[in-house]
Parts: C-alpha cells; structure tokens; sequence
C-alpha cells in the first residue's frame, strides 16, 4: 500500500468524500456524526489551505451542513448537482426534482411489495438502500433499471449497497474540475480521498491533473495512494495539519 504524501497549505486544493471518508458507513444515514476533534482538525486545515478544502459528496449540502454543524465548508453536493464554492455562499443547483417526478412514480409500487429497500428523496437524486437488505441487491438494481427506461437524460449508478440516479452530464470529477476554476481552489494541486465507485470519477480527474489521488479501503482504485479506513484517513488530516 503507498501512503499518500502529507497536505502541503501553500500547493495543495483538499477535496474529501463524506461517507466513508470523514464519517464510517451505518446502516440508517441520518445516525452518522463526525468527532468535534475532527471537525476541529477540519477548520484549522481549511485556514492552513487559505480555504481551498471542499467536501463532495452525494448527500445534499443542506443535510453535509447539518452533519457538520456549526461550521459550513465549500461542497459539492449531489455528485455536483449542488455546489458552493464558498462556505458563506449560495448553493448553485444545476437540476431540479421535477425532473425526476416519473421516476419517483415508478418506483412506488416496487417499493410497497419490497418494504426493506428504501428510498432516499434527495430532490435531484433518488437513493435506493438495500445496506439492511443485502439480498434485494438484484431486485434494487432492476427496479431502478425499469423506472429508468427511456430516460437517457439519466445517469444510473451503483455504490456501496445503493443504487441511485440522477440528471446525467454531472459526476464528482467534473464537479472537482469545476470548482478549481474558481478561488480559493484555482492555481492548487487537487487532492482528492474517497472510498467509493461514485468517487473513481474524481479520483481519475485528479490523477490525470498531477495530483493527489487517495482512495479509503481496499477496493479496486485508479487512485495513485491508500489509506485502510476513515481513522486513518483522520490519522492523515491530522499529521497534515
């Protein structure tokens, strides 16, 4: 496993995954909290970074907020449908959840005959869990293949015992691209962590960019380093700061 270099505040933009990353995975999404160690770490490195330190995520920026309250950072929410570039800012939405109204229609009666799969409403994403139901992976994935259908202006992934969709055209990489045209991200080395298949996309655009690719965990990467697991990830942020 090769160990990822330290943060370095005067080069380097810090982009960090949420789930996975900052906080362990748990079965029920509202219940995971972050240390106030951590997020202490977390607002002394955004002053270190002059403010170049951005989570993406995606969970919505309101609910990112809320986690992470009382302090607000740049995000980009929803796989970069929602981004804020600045913590005092407004969130740019990109879609709206009309968009996804068909969809929502379709799935009602696969989830009234599957009660354990859930849906999460993100407005301009639709989440179906099966973590607390590993065996209705396949009836997941095809209930969300099926409320798709004809819906090329969709994007369908699938991640760690969820699948979701979303308007198409958007990914973490293009959200990171994005959001380092702009201070206090422009003219950095990007750095990206994460842990999932939604954050290869990421992992890839920073790689191809000569920067810093971090991947949590042991699953196939394109990412250049490795850390095992979100303490190391803290173990790493912290040693930075």
């Amino acid at each position: 496993m090769l160990l990822p270099p330290l943060i370095d505040p005067q080069r380097h933009a810090v982009f960090l995954d949420f789930d996975g990353t900052l906080v362990e995975l748990v079965d029920d999404p509202d219940a995971v909290a972050i240390a106030p160690a951590a997020l202490d770490r977390l607002t002394v490195l955004r002053a270190e970074l002059a403010g170049a330190l951005a989570v993406v995520s995606g969970r919505r920026i309101v609910d990112l907020d809320r986690f992470l309250a009382p302090m607000r950072f740049a995000a980009a929410g929803v796989h970069g449908l929602e981004r804020r570039v600045r913590p005092d800012g407004e969130t740019e939405r990109l879609a709206g959840p009309e968009v996804l109204d068909d969809v929502r229609e379709r799935l009602a009666q696969p989830l009234r005959v599957n009660p354990r799969l859930k849906l999460e409403d993100k407005g301009t994403a639709l989440v179906l869990h099966y973590r607390m139901a590993p065996d209705l992976r396949d009836v997941a994935e095809q209930a969300m293949d099926e409320a798709t259908t004809g819906r090329h202006d969709l994007a369908v992934m699938n991640g760690d015992n969820i699948v979701e969709v979303h308007p198409a055209g958007m990914d973490k990489g293009k959200a990171l691209a994005a959001m380092m045209k702009d201070a206090p991200f422009a003219g950095r080395i990007p750095v990206y962590v994460g842990d999932d298949t939604t954050d290869e996309f990421a992992l890839q655009h920073v790689r191809d960019a000569g920067g810093v690719s971090i991947k949590v965990g042991d699953k196939q990467s394109v990412a250049e380093f490795r850390l095992t697991d979100v303490a190391a990830v803290h173990r790493w942020l912290a040693a930075s700061a």
